[in-house]
């Protein structure tokens, strides 16, 4: 399903490049217009990015404002923006935009009244949402700037501690700031109109273009389409599109992890908690008393089957009787000979030989013994000579070897019963994580089909020698299921706990694409851009995995949606210069 919905995901991108080719001929008779300037700020609560053109004095400046909450990953889709443009001294301008033109977008234009320096105040005061962001370094010229301008991530002010976060103001140029190593001079944005381009017709994946105001000042009319796998791991995806695919954001945090060792596993009977119940004599299986179907619950000594004897007279519980005495009888006599040969031997009659012979045959006669005891406490008889089958042990019967009406012989099979309150979970530990595994070792594991993560009970047993045939070492844990969601034969994906804990970066696992055994994660570095990013993992818990290399702990992370940038930065699809995609 994923698959096929990111087909059509990529079909419409393809869509949008190719399609969107109408060059703005404006540009070619004017002469080239300036580059907008691309700012993207965060907040504790808001991601902040806003494009907007050189600004002059008594000239209306455009403003395009997307924002965010970083909560969800959602756009803003209520509520009113106000915007407070303050210049160095006197009052500052202040615009309050009731709601968005469109969920997450914000559509301004301001009027400076002088050249200088301005801080721009954004104040957002939605439904349960408010957030203050600050925008120092405005800069209002007398004329566009002559070095092509570069995309800038500006600081930021939120909340009552007013605390900058992720960059230093003292580098905000907006003519030769060169963010996060990305120059954005050599970027071309010449063709992505902004404001002119007709989409009528046109569903970009699900960007519905029809709510745009396509009145939109001109000053973005030279936005490029999206870029899709442009060589370098640089992925361009719109908010727009980041909104509908889910994409969710969050910095990597410093947690406390104990470490865990990867394992299969496979659900098993408890060897206590299970036993094949057989026919101690040949007979054949009444119709008078109806085998317990698959999934029945019988508890110990409920009556399972009844035998009819054979046809021969000293078939049936008498046969069984006869049996079991003379067993008994045997005993009894190899017990009174081992007695005999001891005194014998004592009084240097008899040798030491005679003895251990003695006690060899009483062994031997207890052995063969002990299975008919066994039996005759699970058999009763009935006046028509039927030997009674019961149940050895509690538990639900999950095999059938035989029906009514057929003939078994002694030994044979009938049913098979487990009890599944406590299982245990076979785990095979990789050989070359044998070496960190300390000496009681806990696990959780998860199961295909059932939702969390279960906790293993006591140790059982950890092996001796490694398995030849798949190279790993089994380790044995009980594990209550007095639920019975968990059942037998079910296959596990392990983590043992080695009972080391140490402070780690983490983040969630979901974040990690995996490509041929190397982790790779999708660093946001602006707004609308994103970098694909070689990771180095350590130890793992739950759902978190510890990022040893790749990350820094101020970068902010795709934690939901990597595949679906994974499918971008690989599609090929480059950046059409001329693309008219408006926004």
């Amino acid at each position: 399903m994923i698959k096929t919905m990111l087909g059509l995901l990529m079909s419409a991108l393809l869509f949008i490049v190719a399609g969107c080719t109408s060059h703005d001929h404006q540009e070619e008779e004017g002469g080239a217009a300036a580059e907008p300037i691309q700012v993207t700020v965060w907040s504790e609560k808001s991601e902040l990015f806003m494009e907007y053109g050189p600004l002059l004095p008594g000239k209306k400046g455009s403003f395009l404002i997307h924002l965010t909450r970083i909560a969800d990953g959602k756009p803003v889709t209520e509520g009113a923006l106000k915007l407070l443009l303050r210049p160095a001294s006197g009052e500052p301008l202040a615009l309050t935009i009731p709601a968005p033109s469109r969920p997450g977008i914000y559509q301004a234009e301001l009027t400076a009244p002088a050249a200088g320096t301005y801080q721009l105040e954004l104040l957002t005061e939605g439904k349960g949402f408010v957030d203050r962001i600050e925008l120092p370094g405005i800069q209002v010229g007398t004329a566009a700037p002559a070095a092509p301008l570069k995309q800038k991530d500006a600081g930021l002010k939120s909340g009552k501690d007013h605390e900058h976060a992720d960059h230093d103001h003292d580098e905000h140029d907006h003519a030769g700031h060169d963010h996060a190593g990305h120059d954005h001079a050599g970027h071309d944005h010449a063709g992505h109109d902004h404001a002119g381009h007709d989409h009528a017709g046109h569903d970009h994946a699900g960007h519905d273009h029809a709510g745009h105001d396509h009145a939109a000042p001109t000053a973005f009319k030279d936005r490029p389409a999206m870029v899709i796998g442009d060589g370098g791991g640089t992925i361009t995806l719109l908010k727009e599109q980041q909104w509908s695919l889910n994409i969710l954001l969050r910095r990597p945090e410093q947690k406390q992890l104990s470490g865990q060792l990867p394992a299969s596993g496979e659900l098993i009977a408890a060897a206590d908690a299970e036993a094949t119940v057989a026919a101690p004599l040949s007979g054949v299986l009444s119709v008078t008393r109806p085998l317990p179907y698959l999934g029945k619950r019988v508890t110990k000594g409920e009556l399972i089957a009844l035998i009819d004897p054979p046809i021969r007279p000293e078939g049936g519980a008498g046969q069984f009787s006869a049996i079991h005495a003379e067993a008994r009888n045997r005993v009894t006599l190899a017990r009174q000979e081992h007695e005999r040969a001891q005194r014998l031997y004592e009084a240097k009659i008899a040798p030491r030989k005679r003895v251990e012979e003695a006690a060899a045959a009483l062994d031997s006669a207890r052995a063969a013994l002990a299975p008919l005891d066994r039996s005759a406490a699970a058999l009763g008889g009935d006046a028509g000579g039927r030997l009674a089958v019961r149940a050895p042990v509690s538990g639900t019967v999950v095999e059938l070897f035989s029906g009514t009406g057929r003939g078994i012989e002694a030994g044979q099979p009938i049913v098979r019963i487990v009890n599944t309150a406590t299982l245990w979970l076979k785990t095979n530990l990789p050989a070359q994580e044998a070496g960190k595994l300390p000496r009681q070792p806990n696990a959780r594991f998860t199961v295909a089909g059932q939702q969390g993560q279960f906790k293993t009970g006591r140790l059982i047993s950890v092996g001796d020698m490694l398995d030849p045939q798949s190279r790993t070492l089994p380790i044995i844990f009980s594990v209550p299921n007095a639920d019975a969601r968990l059942k037998v034969g079910m296959f596990a994906t392990v983590a043992v706990s080695t009972g080391a804990s140490t402070q780690a970066l983490v983040l969630p696992k979901e974040a990690l694409v995996e490509d041929e055994g190397r982790f790779f994660v999708f660093v946001q570095t602006s707004g609308e851009k994103f970098v694909r990013r070689e990771v180095q993992i350590g130890v793992s818990e739950d759902q978190l995995v510890q990022i040893l290399k790749g990350v820094e702990p101020h970068e902010r992370v795709a934690v939901k949606g990597s595949y679906y940038l994974k499918q971008a930065a690989t599609s090929g699809v480059k950046e059409d210069p001329h693309a008219g995609h408006a926004h």
